[in-house]
């Protein structure tokens, strides 16, 4: 099977998964700022799929054997593809499920920028919150959840392709060279 045929499909797996697992605590009410249970639950799925999908990989459609490079690059790519699927997730969910999402994260950053440095100006206050106004518009929320996904991605799978990477041993024969004296 084609490497990024595979990937898209475990990519694709893994953001459905990570999609359940948001909605699920959504509907429990386990709120992401206060408890975390979700980012440690989330991180928990993230790695346990990337393992399970290089080593599918390696053991069934690559005979066995999986180089430390080609491994990285499975996992990477992994984490992109799941990301895209989390990107177009957290906007559905800032748009239709928590409307008030980008408005309250204006009030964090401005409550945050007040207790940090309470003597700051109006105008300085007010640079802070337009810049962070324009960072919270969709299609920058879709650019930074696919670049993270995926930077977070590619880290993990530095340290995953470590234990899944299994190289094809090469038997070298030596002859002796018998000269005559």
């Amino acid at each position: 099977m084609d490497t990024r045929k595979f990937a898209m499909n475990q990519g694709a797996v893994l953001g459905l998964c990570l999609v359940c697992i948001a909605l699920f605590l959504w509907m429990l009410g386990i709120n992401e700022q206060k408890s975390i249970v979700p980012s440690l639950l989330n991180n928990v799925v993230i790695i346990w799929f990337l393992v399970y999908s290089i080593s599918q990989y390696r053991d069934r459609h690559n005979n066995g054997c999986i180089s430390y490079s080609e491994s990285l690059k499975l996992g990477t790519s992994v984490a992109f593809f799941s990301s895209l699927i989390m990107a177009f997730y957290t906007i559905v969910y800032a748009k239709y499920l928590d409307p008030d999402m980008l408005s309250n994260i204006l009030k964090m950053t401005e409550q945050s920028v007040l207790q940090s440095n309470p003597e700051i100006s109006e105008d300085e206050l007010d640079l802070a919150l337009e810049m962070t106004s324009k960072l919270t518009q969709p299609h920058w929320i879709m650019i930074m959840s696919v670049l993270s996904g995926t930077f977070m991605g590619f880290f993990l799978s530095l340290f995953i392709s470590f234990f899944t990477k299994k190289e094809i041993e090469r038997v070298v024969v030596q002859e002796e060279n018998n000269e005559i004296k």
